[in-house]
């Protein structure tokens, strides 16, 4: 690996603020194109631009790719990796909840459920040469306000980074139109059906739950995400519950049956049976392998 560089620039705390908050910027520079990422479970809400290069990802088991330039984001406890990369210059934009909740201010550029927290679509959005000098400013802004903190600093700070997200969802909008998707602006009840099985599913295992909860019919749903491409309502919360399963089952110590008791399931076996019939092979042999 030629790195020449990995500049960090972080956020300055203020002192009166009861709550520690995380935003940090890395900028990775290389002498030629090459590998600038590794495997890692992300412990923060992470959005990577490319610059300046290509390659082939993937976020909890799903892969895309980025070619030429590129911005794709990971959630707090997804699992990225790097299949295949050729990068000359790359930014990290790493931060917390208490920073910025997703949850919370998601709701308003309708990023919640669609760049983040998305388990379904592991989405990468290609950049052209007219776009990436909006985000190069973008990010050249945030950098410059991390040097040199002023008044509403924080604010600041999270003024871009919205902009940053909004440019990123409007991209995804014209490519998912591009291939003939629905707006994703037009999705909102499917973003709440992710958000909602995100926050739930070691709880909610039924699809009726989460129909009364969207004041909806469990048909309603399954016809709004059948329309959009999706899998069916109840295998979206099988896929959940089944990725937190396989997290676990690779990063923790703890046996099945407390794996199964975490995740909501009275009876062990039924979830043996369950993750051996969706993933072909039992929990066991997944830790092994």
């Amino acid at each position: 690996m030629a790195i020449t560089t990995i500049e960090s620039y972080t956020f300055s705390k203020n002192k009166l603020n009861q709550k520690e908050a995380h935003f940090e910027v890395q900028k990775i520079s290389l002498d030629t194109y090459c590998a600038a990422n590794k495997a890692e479970r992300s412990d923060y809400y992470k959005v990577y631009w490319i610059e300046d290069g290509s390659g082939r990802y993937d976020i909890d088991f799903k892969e895309f790719e980025i070619n030429g330039s590129g911005v794709f984001c990971v959630s707090p406890g997804q699992m990225f990796s790097v299949k295949s990369e050729k990068v000359k210059t790359a930014f990290q934009m790493s931060f917390d909840k208490e920073f910025y909740c997703v949850e919370a201010h998601g709701k308003e550029i309708a990023c919640n459920g669609l760049i983040f927290n998305n388990v379904h679509r592991a989405s990468g959005v290609s950049v052209n040469s007219k776009e990436a000098p909006v985000f190069k400013s973008i990010i050249d802004n945030i950098i410059n306000e991390l040097k040199h903190p002023g008044n509403a600093h924080r604010d600041m700070v999270e003024s871009y980074l919205r902009m940053f997200l909004i440019h990123t969802l409007r991209l995804l909008d014209i490519q998912e139109l591009e291939k003939g998707s629905v707006s994703h602006q037009k999705n909102k009840m499917v973003q709440d059906f992710i958000a909602l099985v995100d926050k739930h599913y070691k709880t909610k295992h039924s699809v009726s739950d989460y129909a009364k909860e969207l004041f909806i019919s469990p048909k309603s749903l399954a016809k709004k995400l059948k329309a959009l491409g999706y899998p069916t309502s109840t295998e979206m919360i099988q896929e959940r519950i089944l990725l937190e399963a396989k997290r676990s089952l690779k990063y923790s110590q703890d046996s099945i049956k407390e794996i199964a008791y975490d995740l909501g399931f009275d009876d062990p076996a039924y979830f043996s049976r369950l993750f051996s019939k969706k993933e072909g092979m039992t929990p066991l042999a997944y830790r092994k392998s």
